[in-house]
């Protein structure tokens, strides 16, 4: 399992886990909600769980990762622009950047040649997932979204779409890129066994499980870039964001991978002083 389903998912569990979870964090006053979500789905999820919308209800806020409806092209064009003179050729070399424009004119996305390398790869794994039925409308998230929005309940992001993509606008100078590129292409054959393994793992909660897709294939120097970058230190900042919101009620929905562990967001609220519960009167899918 690839860097794909680390940046898409999010799918990592150091805590017990039945079952996807709702949370309840409570302090003082306020009351939060925490459920950890999956952002890209097919079918099986085509239904949210009374639970949750039951807390969206009562929360009277929706806080997500990033608030979508803020996206815009002109927000991401810095990140998406390479600097006169280079090619994909010259970042990732002769075989690496073949391979890739080969993949690009297979998916009809001749669109991307101008773009990043990593932002091509990235945007070559999305066509293939919604080609097989998984799309990211489908996911959590953007279901709860809409949601929120039928219902007129505030939505808002704990961080801007530029705090992710200038992450993985980082990649070259780190000198990740062409690990990021490779790992991504190397997924495409498999995809469709690989998101039906993820979800099916999300949807069971089982530790173990979710803990050997992180495991699987990953080059260190990537998976601790996506650790301490991409997980950990969002984690810190989002909960920095929570404190400067001071909601009296909302709903966190971010994916699994931020709740869990000993720097997740469980983890976090509990050393602030949350009181923590597991809301667990029947599995939520």
């Amino acid at each position: 399992m690839k860097i794909f389903w680390h940046l898409l998912l999010w799918l990592w569990c150091g805590h017990g886990l039945a079952t996807p979870a709702l949370w309840s964090a409570s302090k003082d006053e306020q009351q939060l909600w925490l459920f950890g979500s999956i952002h890209i789905a097919d079918d099986r999820l085509a239904e949210l769980p009374p639970a949750l919308l039951q807390a969206l209800d009562e929360a009277g806020l929706l806080l997500l990762e990033v608030d979508p409806r803020t996206i815009t092209p002109t927000s991401l064009a810095p990140y998406l622009r390479m600097p006169t003179g280079e090619s994909w050729q010259s970042r990732l070399g002769p075989s690496l950047s073949a391979e890739l424009d080969a993949a690009v004119s297979q998916a009809g996305l001749a669109q991307l040649r101008p773009l990043p390398p990593w932002f091509a790869a990235l945007q070559l794994t999305q066509a293939k997932a919604m080609a097989l039925g998984f799309a990211g409308e489908q996911g959590v998230d953007m279901q709860m979204l809409a949601h929120a929005s039928a219902r007129q309940i505030p939505i808002a992001g704990l961080e801007s779409a530029s705090t992710v993509f200038g992450m993985l606008a980082s990649l070259p100078a780190r000198r990740l890129e062409a690990d990021f590129v490779r790992h991504s292409l190397d997924e495409l054959n498999d995809m469709q066994q690989h998101l039906d393994r993820l979800l099916d793992t999300w949807l069971s909660g089982d530790e173990e499980a979710l803990r050997d897709l992180l495991q699987e294939e990953a080059g260190a120097e990537l998976k601790a870039f996506i650790e301490q970058e991409l997980l950990l230190s969002r984690n810190r900042m989002w909960l920095e964001q929570l404190h400067r919101l001071d909601p009296p009620r909302a709903l966190l929905v971010v994916g699994a991978l931020h709740l869990y562990g000993e720097h997740g967001l469980l983890s976090l609220l509990e050393q602030a002083g949350y009181t923590l519960n597991k809301i667990e009167d029947k599995a939520l899918y």
